[in-house]
């Protein structure tokens, strides 16, 4: 019986649950956004967080729900959610740190040990998703 290589499915499915806990991790952040925009005097912020959380969460939800489907589309939005989460955690950390606060840090503290924490999935999202395995699990599906 030859051998045959695995299809991915090892490295897809991972990945879509991972996109998908990060999607609805963002969705409560996409609710304190709202609750932001219902009751804070600092409209601009309220407006930030929600948008950004709106937009990390759609393309992280789409992402997984497409690597569940064994779709390219999955694998593309998986990524793309990952490195815009990525990339807002970092800027967090870095306009924090030049007094900048954004995403509900009313306080003038930066949660650093926080944010370096949700830098671990999104790294792991981004590292499964982007590996050869998964991209040969959205051309060959469930089969």
């Amino acid at each position: 019986m030859p051998l045959q290589s695995s299809r991915g499915g090892g490295t897809g499915i991972p990945a879509a649950v991972l996109a998908l806990l990060g999607g609805i991790f963002h969705l409560i952040g996409v609710a304190g956004g709202a609750v932001m925009l219902a009751g804070d005097d600092d409209l601009g912020r309220a407006l930030l967080t929600f948008l950004l959380h709106v937009i990390v969460a759609g393309t992280l939800i789409t992402g997984g729900v497409g690597l569940i489907l064994a779709k390219r589309f999955g694998r593309v939005f998986t990524v793309a959610g990952a490195v815009l989460a990525l990339l807002l955690y970092l800027s967090v950390l870095v306009l924090g740190s030049f007094g900048v606060y954004f995403l509900g840090l009313a306080d003038k503290t930066i949660p650093v040990g926080y944010t370096a924490l949700l830098c671990v999935p999104a790294v792991v999202t981004l590292v499964l998703a982007s590996v050869r395995p998964t991209a040969r699990w959205v051309t060959s599906g469930w089969s």
